[in-house]
């Protein structure tokens, strides 16, 4: 085993274990649903009185107020919307349904999510409970109410690409803040969608270090912890050493920066933008690789044929018969009646297409930016 493998393995094995303080899953109480679920149907915590709030739920989701005390009527909620145990969840149900619509899901509450699918499909927002406008969906999408989900394990350590939706800056943040990250490249497992573009998930700030003078560093460390499956439910990941292996082959850098990395890789382009003495201060949309801690069942999306969907066929084109004598024009006029050839200077030519790689875009260095110094810090 080489040293570096064996120091990103004492690596990883540290950021697990903080993990445990910043990034473990604590039992949510009554109230603290109660706002998720608002959170995830609405887009914002509602106010009111509590069982006011409860009965409108209850009438988005089932049409009707249920029987049975406050924690109760929370937890049947919570259930339907979440809950996979008994077979897909709403949110399940409503980001199956979104990418296979746009191939991506989306952001906001689920309220508003089926209102624009609504309007994409019918042209209209329906009416009617959350499960009825569901399967009206399903069967305009797919053209069955019953969506095609089923259950698949997800591997441990299967990677998934995301990237930041906020800016990271060790000037400003301290430990215990959430950075907010979203999936960008679908993922699949025996043809089944499992993590979807748009879905969303965290990492949480383990470790902040500003920068001094010229010999201190800004440093910045970041356990990705949570993503959201396709089926709603909440995986645990971590960057890993297949992880940053992944980043180190493809010259993220940036991603590197997040976990407290260096970049290790020969192009010496990219080692020349680090700069000591300054704080790291990245924009959002920075790309990073994590991966699965522990296998998970999901409810997958099943797709049809190969993973990837083909959103233009092309139509076959007819084989032509060779001529072996000269054609002759079928016009449906006279000899006399046909018109002479164009001119040389009227013939349109398609010139052959170029095997030349285009050139980059100009003032781009080679992670993307606009000739910007970045950070990242070199612990020797």
């Amino acid at each position: 085993m080489s040293w570096k493998k064996f120091l990103g393995g004492v690596l990883a094995a540290s950021m697990i274990f903080s993990a445990s303080t910043f990034c473990s899953a604590a039992e949510e109480s009554a109230n603290a649903k109660l706002v998720r679920i608002e959170i995830d149907t609405y887009g914002a915590e509602q106010s009111g009185a509590i069982l006011d709030r409860i009965s409108a739920l209850e009438k988005s989701f089932s049409g009707q107020n249920m029987s049975g005390n406050m924690n109760a009527r929370i937890e049947a909620i919570y259930d339907t919307l979440y809950n996979n145990s008994a077979g897909p969840a709403i949110l399940a149900k409503i980001n199956a349904l979104e990418w296979n619509v746009n191939h991506e899901v989306a952001s906001g509450g689920i309220n508003m999510r089926l209102s624009v699918l609504e309007d994409q499909i019918f042209g209209k927002m329906n009416e009617g409970t959350f499960n009825e406008r569901i399967r009206a969906l399903a069967k305009a999408s797919y053209g069955e109410e019953i969506l095609p989900i089923a259950q698949v394990q997800v591997p441990a350590n299967i990677l998934i690409k995301v990237e930041t939706t906020a800016p990271v800056g060790s000037k400003v943040m301290q430990e215990g803040d959430v950075i907010p990250i979203r999936v960008i490249s679908d993922v699949f497992v025996d043809d089944s969608l499992v993590f979807a573009r748009g879905l969303p998930g965290e990492g949480v700030v383990t470790s902040v270090r500003r920068a001094k003078n010229i010999f201190s560093n800004g440093k910045i460390e970041i356990d990705f912890c949570r993503l959201q499956t396709i089926d709603g439910q909440t995986a645990q990941i971590f960057t890993g050493i297949e992880a940053q292996d992944e980043m180190n082959a493809n010259e993220m850098a940036r991603g590197l920066s997040l976990i407290g990395q260096t970049f290790s890789g020969k192009n010496k382009s990219l080692e020349e933008i680090f700069v000591r003495g300054k704080n790291i201060d990245l924009p959002a949309g920075i790309e990073l690789y994590v991966q699965i801690k522990t296998p998970i069942v999901v409810y997958g999306v099943r797709t049809t044929g190969n993973a990837v969907l083909v959103a233009e066929p092309v139509t076959p084109v007819e084989p032509v018969t060779p001529v072996s004598q000269p054609a002759q024009v079928e016009s449906g006029l006279r000899d006399d009646e046909l018109g002479t050839l164009p001119q040389e200077s009227e013939v349109v030519r398609t010139a052959p297409p170029s095997e030349v790689e285009p050139l980059p875009a100009e003032d781009k260095n080679l992670d993307g930016y606009d000739g910007e110094m970045i950070e990242i810090v070199d612990e020797d």
